[in-house]
């Protein structure tokens, strides 16, 4: 569903320090509904090598192989964040080598259909809605800190909270 904090968490594991260290090289792509080939390629080359003049004049034909050999050898991480549909790892999944090191590709999609058909021996995980009460709690914590809320807050509080539908966004 849309909200509840996929890219949020994709880009937390993306630059926690144990994942920073342990992949070789890491690169982040937006795909979105309407994405391009080019700027993919380009989003994950810069990421992983930079963006040098010589890159940007490459064909895609050539980006994607450039990409390839770059990855070969590294143990890497790319994500490929609010992916629509199976078309952007089509294109894409022929740049990334299967070199049995550890490497891993982590999408995110608001649509099970499309993670199911990427990764079909790996269920996706997904993430859901807070309840009532656990939207309460995030809001309490986020506004009171340490601290408790105040009896005559409680109650619009709970409101704010309930307004909020379980997404996390609207709470944090």
């Amino acid at each position: 569903g849309f909200g509840v904090g996929k890219t949020t968490l994709a880009w937390k594991v993306f630059n926690h320090p144990y994942v920073m260290d342990h992949f070789h090289l890491r690169a982040w792509c937006s795909v979105s509904q309407e994405y391009e080939k080019r700027r993919l390629l380009l989003e994950i080359l810069t990421g992983i090598h930079g963006l040098t003049e010589e890159i940007r004049q490459m064909r895609d034909e050539d980006l994607q192989d450039k990409l390839r050999k770059l990855l070969l050898k590294n143990k890497y991480l790319v994500v490929m964040d609010d992916v629509w549909g199976i078309g952007a790892w089509n294109d894409l999944k022929n740049s990334f080598p299967d070199n049995a090191n550890g490497s891993r590709i982590l999408f995110t999609s608001r649509l099970h259909r499309v993670a199911s058909e990427i990764k079909q021996d790996s269920p996706p995980l997904s993430l859901s809605l807070f309840s009532q009460e656990e939207s309460w709690q995030l809001l309490e914590k986020k506004v009171f800190k340490e601290e408790c809320c105040p009896n005559e807050l409680q109650r619009v509080g709970k409101e704010i909270a309930y307004h909020c539908q379980g997404l996390p966004l609207a709470l944090s």
